[in-house]
């Protein structure tokens, strides 16, 4: 009776998840094991009773009933003792769920706020500053302005699981707008998610796409980088043309590995890579109702 009860949880009780409806799990569970028990309680019984014994079908009535009826209490009996232990193990994983997102979470904002702040990021934003200062006091200022909101930002969004995308996007440009006075006019970015209803994203995870392809991709006038951000599918799609700089044609990113673990927990959906026709293209799951 314990096997069927284990094999029937097991097998039908998956169907119904545990976060979606757990009531409607455990009915249907346990009424499938009544039923089945039962069924198998009344062949038998009829085999040995009625057929082996002969005894009367009254009598195999009366006995079978209150045979049934001390199954039922037995069933009732292991089957919360396996609801109550599958319970626990899933509750259990919850929680470790919970702390590997929140490790993850904590290594993607360590590992992008070590990008912002690196001695090549401040030496290249100030090697830039210095040089417009009396040249171009004006965008000067601006990108003073631009460093500004960055930091920001990311002290603003330390102990946030996700951020609205328009909230997000507002960094993505303040930090382009920074890298876009460094190249010139050799990084192209068009951002086009049209009229779709706002979602969220992890935080700093487009930017760090963004700073990937930047990082990883030879960028000059021969060469300009060519960068898109769009929604297609709901998936919030980031593109750029390959054009890998030889020293890093063999790097991993740990901030996308990162990111792909983030999004499969909070989306419940798989962050998809494709690297086809000259392109690497990253597909992060649209996340529309988040539980934070």
């Amino acid at each position: 009776m314990m096997k069927m009860s284990e094999f029937v949880t097991s097998r039908y009780g998956n169907k119904i998840k545990w976060e979606a409806n757990p009531w409607k799990r455990i009915a249907v569970t346990l009424g499938i094991v009544i039923i089945v028990s039962a069924l198998v309680t009344i062949l038998i019984n009829f085999i040995f009773i009625v057929t082996i014994l002969g005894v009367s079908f009254a009598q195999y009535i009366k006995t079978t009933l209150n045979l049934m009826l001390l199954q039922i209490v037995i069933i009732v009996f292991i089957f919360t003792v396996i609801t109550g232990i599958q319970f626990f193990r899933m509750w259990k994983e919850g929680l470790l769920r919970q702390e590997s997102l929140q490790r993850k979470a904590l290594e993607l904002k360590l590992e992008a706020m070590k990008n912002q702040v690196n001695p090549h990021f401040l030496f290249n934003s100030l090697n830039t500053l210095s040089t417009l200062v009396h040249k171009d006091p004006d965008i000067a200022v601006k990108l003073i302005s631009q460093m500004s909101d960055i930091y920001r930002y990311i002290l603003e969004q330390k102990d946030n699981k996700v951020v609205e995308w328009s909230v997000e996007k507002q960094f993505v440009e303040n930090y382009l707008t920074l890298q876009q006075i460094r190249f010139a006019n050799n990084i192209r970015v068009q951002i086009d998610t049209g009229v779709k209803k706002d979602f969220y994203v992890v935080p700093l995870s487009v930017q760090m796409l963004v700073e990937n392809a930047i990082k990883h991709n030879v960028i000059s006038s021969d060469e300009p980088l060519f960068i898109q951000i769009y929604v297609k599918d709901d998936f919030l799609v980031v593109k750029n043309n390959l054009q890998i700089k030889s020293s890093l044609k063999k790097y991993v990113s740990i901030g996308l590995e990162n990111i792909k673990t983030q999004y499969e927990i909070l989306a419940n959906r798989k962050v998809e890579v494709l690297k086809e026709r000259g392109e690497f293209t990253v597909k992060l799951p649209l996340i529309i109702n988040p539980v934070v």
